[in-house]
């Protein structure tokens, strides 16, 4: 189980971490609006911090003693990851369950 947990976790990281780089590639093109142009990068920095702390958690999660906290780190960013389209909507979805099955675990 806690290879399941560690595989969807990653997914997740890897989803937020994407959908933080669109948000780069979309701050580019706004660049002529200044205002769109500092969102998309503050969102992007976000983004980018949320899909690396999943990553972390994920990692985090390979080791028994450490299982606990990986998958709370993993819970808790995926479902803040929300707030700049969670990895698609899919990253928040699999950040949740890789967690919960983290916790289940121990």
């Amino acid at each position: 189980m806690a290879k399941a947990s560690f595989i969807l976790s990653l997914i997740a990281g890897i989803l937020v971490l994407i959908n933080g780089l669109l948000f780069a590639a979309m701050s580019a093109v706004f660049a002529f609006v200044p205002l769109l142009a500092a969102v998309g990068v503050a969102m992007t920095i976000v983004g980018l911090i949320f899909g690396i702390l999943i990553l972390v958690g994920a990692w985090l999660m390979q080791k028994p003693k450490n299982l606990t906290v990986g998958s709370i780190l993993v819970l808790v960013f995926s479902l803040i990851s929300l707030s700049i389209g969670g990895g698609f909507i899919i990253g928040t979805i699999l950040g949740v369950i890789g967690g919960a099955l983290g916790l289940a675990k121990k």
